[in-house]
């Protein structure tokens, strides 16, 4: 059938059905486009409010840092007034310089300080100790007065490893202007501090070497406290039992006063354990220390002089050359190095050691008899050279 078999009436209905077909089909597009242009204003408008609340928040919380709710400045008008000694301890970040600040009266709130802190490169580089300041002063202005090394007070000493009491007595005397007495009599109840009671009867060994910034006003007790502290602290982090400390301190300040360089600390250590036990050639016997170094603590000698056949034949607790085991005690001052090696020494078989370069410092470990023999010749040959 085509369009001649149609009557005029039907071809016009079939053509009108087509055409709202057609137009049926061609709406759907311009429908969904429009949904989508009304959807899009609602959607611009929650992208805003959500903006707006982000940047309210924002807002709030740079306002309750910088200005108290009461609606107050939260910063002193400066420039200050008085005078306050504050401490920045070994780590402290700029929120802590802040509360310690805040604590002393020398800022009124954190907020604005740790905003500066934080913007400011510089500011990291704040070096540790007691710093003389103003009370009331702006946050800028004990920024600043942080960042100047000539504001620092009190009495900045630097103990170094291997000092005996005696030493330390001394040049903390000559530093700070407390007289060695008030040391000697403040370490006389050594257990006052918590240290616990030990075979030697003293706190030799118990220091731990370093900086230290020591107040004005401090006493010798003070002091002494200071430093038990930081030993304590080494002890625990290291996870040495309180039982254990005293042995531990005692073969750490061996191994610090045998050998010069780090490296040998470790085996300085597993000599002292191998010579105990009696591994090698010692065939199960315990063999003496015979350590230079603990004669001269008898001897109240230091440095590298030589021990004399009376001092090594003295009847001293000391003396390792008579004595078989350890000392009653540390002979001075362990450092890091020489703690570590304590608690973790290496493996090794050696049973003797000598140093053969004075100047160096260089150490050699034998297992043998025969093998120390030869390196005694080597020591020999370069003291005869130098």
């Amino acid at each position: 059938m085509n369009d001649e078999d149609l009557s005029f009436d039907e071809l016009t209905e079939t053509q009108d059905a087509t055409k709202q077909s057609t137009r049926r089909g061609r709406r759907r597009g311009p429908r969904r486009r429009r949904l989508l242009l009304r959807a899009l204003p609602v959607l611009l408008v929650l992208l805003v409010l959500g903006g707006l609340a982000y940047g309210g928040f924002e807002g709030y919380r740079w306002i309750t840092s910088n200005v108290s709710v009461e609606g107050e400045v939260s910063d002193f008008e400066g420039p200050g007034h008085g005078e306050a000694a504050v401490e920045v301890a070994e780590g402290d970040t700029g929120t802590d310089i802040a509360a310690t600040l805040v604590e002393q009266g020398v800022i009124k709130t954190t907020g604005p300080f740790v905003s500066l802190f934080s913007n400011t490169p510089d500011a990291a580089q704040i070096e540790p100790g007691i710093y003389s300041l103003k009370l009331e002063m702006t946050s800028a202005d004990a920024l600043t007065a942080l960042m100047d090394p000539t504001n620092l007070a009190g009495h900045r000493v630097i103990i170094p490893e291997g000092k005996r009491l005696t030493e330390i007595w001394e040049q903390l005397s000559a530093e700070t202007g407390i007289p060695v007495e008030d040391f000697e009599a403040a370490a006389e109840d050594y257990t006052s501090y918590g240290i616990p009671e030990n075979e030697a009867g003293s706190l030799e060994g118990y220091l731990w070497p370093g900086r230290y910034d020591i107040y004005e006003d401090d006493t010798a007790e003070d002091v002494i406290a200071m430093m038990w502290g930081r030993m304590e602290e080494q002890l625990t982090s290291r996870e040495i039992p309180e039982d254990q400390w005293h042995r531990a301190l005692t073969v750490a300040s061996l191994a610090e006063m045998e050998v010069r360089r780090p490296e040998d600390y470790g085996k300085v250590v597993r000599t002292i354990e191998n010579r105990l036990a009696g591994v090698g050639e010692a065939d199960g016997a315990s063999m003496k220390l015979q350590f230079d170094s603990t004669v001269h603590y008898a001897a109240g000698k230091s440095g590298s002089v030589a021990t004399t056949d009376a001092e090594r034949a003295s009847d001293d607790p000391y003396n390792t050359y008579r004595h078989t085991g350890l000392p009653p005690g540390p002979i001075a001052a362990p450092g890091a190095g020489a703690l570590d090696a304590a608690v973790a020494p290496p493996a090794g078989d050696w049973l003797y050691f000598v140093s053969v370069n004075g100047e160096t410092g260089e150490t050699k470990f034998a297992a043998t008899w025969a093998e120390h023999t030869e390196n005694v010749k080597e020591w020999q040959a370069w003291e005869a050279s130098n």
